[in-house]
């Protein structure tokens, strides 16, 4: 009697033993797997965030674009504006630098 409970005992110990084993084997194949997935995410979030930097940066740089030619054509208007001005006022101009000239 003493001999079966102590191999009943040992019998349940081995098999304790290869539940523990299988045990730790599934923990490690989970701990593999969610560290490949956690490798993938991140992967996937890297590519987003590239993805939307490259999209704000070709949305910057059309905005530039538009503010670059509305300011180049408000200063092409505004020196349009002074050669008009000027040519306006050519003719004074000549008039008294002659008379400064002539008149000495």
């Amino acid at each position: 009697m003493y001999m079966d409970a102590v191999r009943d005992i040992q019998a349940l110990e081995a098999q304790l033993e290869q539940l523990k084993a299988q045990a730790q084997t599934r923990a490690q194949e989970a701990l593999t797997a969610a560290e490949k997935d956690g490798r993938a995410l991140l992967s996937d979030v890297h590519q987003s965030i590239r993805q939307a930097d490259a999209e704000a940066m070709a949305q910057c740089e059309a905005q530039a674009a538009t503010q670059r030619q509305t300011v180049l054509e408000a200063t092409e208007a505004d020196c349009q504006a002074l050669r008009q001005q000027a040519a306006g006022r050519m003719d004074e101009a000549v008039h008294l630098i002659l008379g400064k000239v002539v008149g000495r």
